[in-house]
């Protein structure tokens, strides 16, 4: 093959092949892919091949044709993946720098996602998908850009196509692994040899390649140990190195990110909230978390790791031992839940507020036992908590206000006593709170106790209120949400409910971290991505410590927030019914210990999954008819090369009568070949003249002429479908199939003459 050989027909055909079933491949890692527009960029990438090919005889320096080749190779590219579904408008240079940033943010960490990936982040979904074109597009040059070593850039291409394919298949595992292995090396052997192959050989190469796939299934049976001759999942390309989290609240726009990153691994018997911070300070604006010393309210102190030490107080059937494995996270504070007891395997010490400081900051790898206090307290024993609050319970109701005409200032508010919450209209009135106060006063007004209260103003919340993530900034967010905007996200839910709770005396918090995440079916512990990144609620009650609430509704992400029969939050409280607290179902017995609700795998869509098979299928149908149709162009080939000439001319003249039959201008008997060529001159130019005049000069005035070739064929099929529309184009295909005529002249033979 010379450097300026042109890629032939079937060779265009087994790339696009080859390319739309390792394009369908890769797709599978997303859920619900754009399979389309996969597919048609494959072929936008084999057409873009055959540009190269024209670029390479068009006249001119080296340096000029490379330099047409790169810009048309990054063209083909770039169409590709607007295709797909990358912005158009991000491709101008003013556009340049928004369209770097949302690359390297979803590249970070991009192969730490759960595939199919199923998450909300658009851009981690997109660049996931646009990895297929890129990776066709540079198969594509190395495949047909002419250079003096054409072998070597077929080896390239199928080198580049092929790890695609093995990448798509590591990184999901998906089923069917045999029939795929199969389909794969049908399409290399067809990509290598089918097109260099004489037709003759073509029957015995693929009996050889069929006999190669029979003796390598039990092979690669006996291969398959179960496990991987080579870990790549410890290869860090493209892994976070650990990702960061902001605990204090901001109420803007969501920035957290939501890309289904694997953040650390839970293995417990039970579900929890997994805490990171603690915010116990209300600024007058926000929440977050403050280190100025001061009492928590926690039953006792932290003791020696045992597994049955307890607080001298607390039930025991609310301690729990956990244990973290951390695989994305960055954090100066343990994860934990609830009350942190004690910690054992890496160094970390409590602090006033019962959130534990590392020694060395939480990475990737480190792993650890935690012993925790997170009570699940049933709602009779909430009712008689009562309002015996220990005096360190009294900064959980205080908060600042700013604006209005005193400015900023701390308020105190009396705890809730057996009389009810203390009045402090008057404190808050003409400030941005005023409304604020009237909506928790007017919620808490004849509650028989805190938990009364507690769950009026937390049903009112989940009730009343939409959840969004875009939500705009105001100057006072959490009056702005309840007056407002009506809707938020867990950060103003969890705040808003917050700050109404101390504004009517009882002691409350923020608590910033994960909520529970998915099960492991394999392994049954929590996997906790950043999707579940949340805020909730903790309320202390007498003699119990602080219960988890959350009154962000289930619109939330799915990953985000469980959903309302498993929390119980509809009903109307019962002696024998469960708090809402973390996840736990009701439970007819009141001091059972609770068990973790069935859930997902994080990330899980809890949809059927058979999206990859039927890509595959796809795949395996797109390939077979790429195939047939290589197949049929081949053997018509060869039935050409076959035919004497006088017996080819034959076939093209009873072919050619055929075609403008079915187009609509069918010949009458005894019709010339020079009329025929009039008319076609008339009708669909000269083209399709040159064609008839061919057959004219070969059959009465030189048999050494040779008939129509290949090109005149082509010329006649564009010319015949510009004089009978695209409409007509099957028609045309089929009475001028690529290849050549079938050896058949029609019943009767041809009925022109000279």
């Amino acid at each position: 093959m010379t450097a300026t050989a042109r890629p032939g027909r079937i060779e265009l055909i087994c790339f696009a092949a080859f390319a739309a079933v390792v394009t369908l491949q890769w797709a599978s890692l997303v859920d619900h892919p754009p399979a389309v527009r996969l597919t048609l960029a494959a072929v936008l990438a084999t057409g873009g091949g055959a540009l190269l090919a024209v670029i390479a005889r068009m006249p001119g320096s080296r340096a000029s044709r490379w330099a047409l080749a790169a810009g048309a190779t990054l063209a083909a590219v770039l169409v590709c993946m607007v295709v797909v579904g990358l912005p158009a408008r991000l491709l101008l240079p003013g556009e340049w720098d928004e369209l770097w940033a949302n690359l390297s943010r979803s590249l970070d960490g991009v192969a730490d996602v759960p595939v199919p990936y199923t998450g909300v982040d658009s851009w981690t979904r997109l660049v996931i998908l646009l990895a297929a074109p890129l990776v066709a597009g540079l198969a594509a040059f190395a495949a047909f850009w002419p250079t003096r070593h054409r072998l070597a850039g077929r080896v390239c291409a199928l080198i580049l196509l092929v790890a695609l394919y093995l990448v798509a298949v590591a990184w999901a595992r998906p089923g069917r692994q045999l029939a795929g292995g199969a389909l794969l090396l049908v399409l290399t052997c067809a990509w290598l040899w089918l097109p260099g192959t004489p037709s003759r050989s073509r029957s015995a190469a693929a009996i050889a390649v069929a006999a190669a796939a029979i003796l390598a299934v039990p092979a690669a049976a006996a291969l398959d140990t179960g496990r991987g001759l080579i870990d790549y999942r410890q290869w860090r390309l493209l892994s976070a190195n650990g990702q960061n989290f902001d605990w204090d609240q901001t109420y803007g726009p969501l920035s957290w990110p939501q890309k289904g990153s694997l953040m650390f691994e839970v293995a417990t018997e039970h579900t929890h909230y997994w805490k990171v911070s603690n915010l116990n300070t209300f600024d007058g604006v926000r929440w977050s978390r403050s280190s100025a010393p001061g009492g928590e309210p926690a039953l006792g102190q932290p003791l020696k790791f045992h597994p049955k030490a307890v607080p001298p107080r607390p039930d025991p059937a609310y301690v729990d031992r956990i244990n973290i494995e951390d695989h994305g996270l960055n954090s100066e504070f343990a994860i934990g839940a609830g009350s942190v007891l004690a910690i054992r395997g890496v160094e970390a010490r409590p602090t006033p507020d019962a959130i534990w400081e590392m020694g060395e900051e939480l990475n990737p790898g480190n792993s650890y036992t935690a012993l925790i206090y997170d009570p699940q307290p049933s709602v009779s024993v909430m009712h008689s908590a009562g309002t015996t609050y220990p005096s360190t319970a009294q900064r959980y109701t205080s908060f600042a206000l700013s604006g209005g005409p005193r400015g900023t200032r701390t308020v105190e508010v009396p705890l809730w006593s057996d009389s009810g919450p203390a009045s402090i209209a008057d404190q808050v009135r003409d400030t941005p709170y005023e409304a604020m106060h009237s909506l928790a006063a007017r919620l808490a007004g004849g509650a028989r106790d805190p938990y009364d209260a507690v769950n009026r103003i937390d049903q009112h919340l989940r009730r009343n209120y939409a959840y969004r993530q875009d939500v705009a900034n105001h100057p006072y967010p959490l009056p702005a949400f309840l007056g407002e905007d009506h809707a938020g996200y867990c950060q103003q839910f969890s705040g808003a409910m917050a700050l109404m709770l101390r504004m009517v005396g009882i002691p409350s918090r923020v608590a910033s971290g994960f909520a529970p995440g998915g099960r492991d079916p394999e392994r049954n512990n929590y996997l906790v991505d950043d999707t579940d990144a949340h805020n909730w609620v903790e309320v202390f009650f007498p003699s119990i410590g602080w219960v988890t609430f959350d009154p962000t509704p289930s619109a939330a992400p799915a990953a985000t927030q469980l959903d309302d029969n498993a929390l119980g939050v509809t009903k109307s409280p019962q002696p024998d019914e469960r708090s809402r607290g973390p996840s736990f179902p009701p439970s007819p017995s009141e001091d059972a210990k609770p068990q973790p609700q069935e859930t997902t795998g994080s990330g899980g869509s809890g949809r059927d999954d058979s999206g990859p098979e039927s890509l595959v299928v796809l795949g395996a149908t797109l390939a077979a008819l790429a195939l047939a149709a290589a197949g049929a162009y081949g053997l018509r080939r060869h039935r050409r090369r076959l035919m004497g000439p006088g017996q080819l001319a034959a076939a093209e003249l009873g072919e050619l009568e055929r075609a403008l039959a079915r187009i609509g201008t069918p010949l009458s008997p005894g019709t010339t070949l020079l009329r025929v060529e009039t008319e076609l001159d008339a009708l669909a130019g000269t083209d399709a003249s040159a064609y008839a005049a061919r057959l004219r000069n070969h059959r009465y005035r030189e048999a050494a002429v040779a008939p129509p070739g290949i090109s005149e064929r082509r010329a006649l099929r564009r010319a015949l479908l510009a004089m009978a529309g695209w409409r007509s184009g099957l028609r045309v295909l089929l009475a001028v199939p690529p290849g050549g005529p079938s050896p058949r002249t029609g019943r009767g033979g041809p009925r022109t003459s000279r």
